[in-house]
This record gives C-alpha cells, structure tokens and sequence, in this order.
C-alpha cells in the first residue's frame, strides 16, 4: 500500500505546483495583448437604445373627423379608392372624386411597397399581376404569328395568281396542287414582274439500264433554249445554280461522255393515261416556253431521258410528237389580214388621187394604176383563202387526233 501510494504522489502534482505555470501564461497574455493593440484604433461604441416614441392619442373630435368622407365631409366613409386611397361615402362621392382629380380609380399594380408594410394582399396582388402580364404578352405573340401568317397566305395567293396568269399568256395550261402535297412544296417556279419571264422547276430523269437518276433543277428562264438547261447541268465548267453537279456528272457519265445530239427526251404528258409522253427531242433547239406551249403542266414539267441506241424507257407507253399548235395559225392569219388591208387602203388612196388628176391622166396613167392594185387585190384575196382552208385542215387533222386520242 504505501508504494502505490508514493506512484500517486509522485504522479499527480499538487495544487502549488499547478499554479505556477497557469500565474505564468496569464501573465503572458497580458503582455501579449497590451503590444499587439494600436492605440490609434478607435473602437465603436455600442448604439444606444431607441427610445420608445410617444403615442399620442386621439381626441374623441379627431376620431370624429378622421371617419368623415373626404368630399363632402358630412357623413361617415365607407369606400377608399384603390389608386389613390381617398375615404368617400357613396358613389356620387365617388365620381365626384374622380371628376375633380382626374382619379382612374385603379389600383397601381406598381407601386412601392414597403417591406414592413408588404403583407400576403400585395404578394397575391403581385402574382395575379405577373400572371396578366404574362398573358396578355401570350396573346400578343399569337395574334403577331396569325398576322404574318395571313400576310404569308395572301402573297403566296397573289404570287400563284400572277405566276399562272403569266402561264396563260404563254399558252401553257398551269395547275397547281394543294400546300400539303410533296410535289407541291418542292416546287419553287416563280414569275418575275420585272422581266415578265418565269423561272421554272424542272425535273429530269435519266433512264438507262432499268435505273432512273431524278434531278431537280430550279429558276431556269423560260425565254432560254431547252438545250441550255442541259449544257449548264452536264457540260458547263461554270455552272450556274446552287445543285451538285459534279456528283450529278459522276452518276449520268454514259449522257455526258454520249452528248445532247444522242438524247431523246419526253415531257410526261398530265391530265392523261398513265404512260403518255410527247417526244420533245425535235424542239432542243427552241425556247423553253414554246417546248411547254399548249401542254398541261401540273407544279412544274417532268422530262424523261435516254438515249438514242437504247431502248425506250419502260414508264413511257405511249410516245406522241410535239403538235403545231392553232393559235399560230391563228396569229399568222391575223398577220396576213393586216397586210391585206395595208395594201387595200393603198390601192384606194391610188384610185383617189387617178379621179383628182383629170380626164387625160386617167385616160393615160389612171388605167394601168387601177388595174395594178386590182390584180393585187386579187392575189391577197386567194392567199388569205389558202390561209383560211389550211387553218380549217389542221383543225380538223387536230380533233382526228385528238379523237384517237380519247380511243
């Protein structure tokens, strides 16, 4: 016993021996608080407590006045305006109120808040605020997008009017599909005003072998030679478009390296059986508006292509060539009759001035004249008969063809 008690002793320090050190730190301390502090630095004070305002009470008078409407001061108030929270007692307080101030009577949705006053009425007043604004900006955008929508419709009814009243001027029979139709929005056929011409959408089809190459070619004029439309797609080193022609090059190498002078080309023919083409290879060499000339054409034209030393597609059933048209005729036999009535009109201002010359010019001169423009009379009179009689074959030669047709 006496041993464990001496290892306590000499283990746990007694309290005299504790208190040295600890007398030492504090003493430490002080001194290492007393040099780090400036003496400069000026510490804040705390605030003083508010003192408490005063609440001043109410006279009974007061209380009096402060319930009285704020026009006409004789009764007690029972409505308050939302905007600008004047007190009134009925409604011809009211309107007078907005009458005398110019008052909408409308809350400003608006208006500064403050936070300590800021309660659960202005925080819904606030999100129904935000709600209507955000609705009524909903709107907006939607009658903004029927608008351009509408606008849209109406140009692109006023554009199709005056694209398919330029086709009728031509003599092309145009129709258009309805907007959903595939083939009705890749066509991109446009009339211009200002060159009176229309760039057409064209689509071509290389046959050879069974396999069928489709190429779509847009915004070639129709004043142009047809076979221009082939040279820029298969010969040109320019090419003018925005298509990838060496790729098409690549793919119908067998047309490029035969040439246009080995093409046969067919327009498929629209409002018939299926299988009927019109042979347009002849009329290479004319304008592209008197290659499309009398046919029905439905968005934009389809042209199939092979060559001469292959066989004949086999989509194409029934191969009929490009027609003379009657409304030539027509204008040839208008052109024949102004002519004839130019010379008539001569040939009477002749005869006028042989009975103004006298007895002896006519006797003379006045004869011959008038026998001369006679016979030419006469001559223009026989042709335009033979016009007349080869107009009305070709009619009948055309509703021969027609009625096979229909067969």
């Amino acid at each position: 016993m006496t041993d464990f008690t001496q290892d306590q002793n000499e283990l746990i320090p007694t309290v005299q021996e504790r208190s040295v050190p600890e007398l030492e730190s504090t003493q430490d301390l002080t001194t290492i608080t007393e040099c780090s502090i400036d003496p400069e630095i000026e510490f804040e004070q705390p605030l003083p407590a508010p003192t408490p305002v005063p609440v001043t009470k109410l006279t009974p008078e007061e209380i009096k006045q402060a319930k009285l409407c704020h026009i006409c001061k004789e009764k007690d108030w029972k409505y308050t305006c939302p905007r600008c929270l004047v007190h009134s007692c009925c409604m011809t307080c009211v309107k007078r109120h907005k009458l005398d101030t110019e008052c909408s009577g409308i809350r400003d949705k608006t208006s500064y808040v403050p936070l300590r006053e800021y309660n659960e009425s202005n925080m819904m007043s606030d999100y129904t605020y935000l709600e209507d604004m955000s609705r009524q900006s909903d709107n907006l955008t939607r009658s903004r997008l029927n608008t351009t929508k509408d606008l849209q419709g109406r140009a692109a009814e006023n554009r199709t009017k005056m694209f398919v009243k330029g086709a009728n001027q031509l003599g092309i029979h145009f129709s258009s599909l309805p907007a959903g139709m595939s083939r009705h929005k890749l066509n991109q056929s446009n009339y211009s005003k200002n060159l009176k011409q229309i760039f057409w959408t064209i689509e071509v089809n290389f046959c050879r072998f069974g396999k069928k190459e489709r190429y779509l070619e847009h915004s070639f004029p129709s004043g142009k030679p047809f076979h221009a439309f082939f040279e820029n797609l298969l010969f040109s080193e320019t090419p003018v478009g925005k298509g990838s022609y060496g790729i098409i090059r690549h793919q119908v190498k067998d047309f490029v390296e035969a040439g246009i002078a080995q093409f046969n080309v067919a327009l498929k023919k629209e409002k018939a059986p299926r299988g009927h083409f019109v042979n347009v290879t002849s009329a290479l060499d004319s304008t592209f508006k008197q290659v499309l000339k009398g046919e029905n054409i439905i968005e934009y034209p389809i042209f199939y292509i092979w060559l001469k030393s292959d066989d004949m597609p086999k989509e194409i059933l029934v191969l009929e060539d490009k027609k003379m048209l009657i409304a030539e005729i027509k204008s040839e036999d208008t052109i024949s009759d102004t002519s004839a009535v130019q010379e008539a009109e001569e040939g009477t201002a002749i005869e006028e001035t042989v009975e103004e010359a006298g007895e002896e010019t006519v006797e003379e001169t006045g004869e011959e004249t008038v026998e001369e423009t006679s016979a030419s009379v006469d001559d223009v009179v026989e042709q335009i008969e033979e016009l007349q009689e080869s107009a009305i074959n070709d009619v009948e030669e055309l509703e021969e063809a027609n009625t096979i047709d229909d067969e």
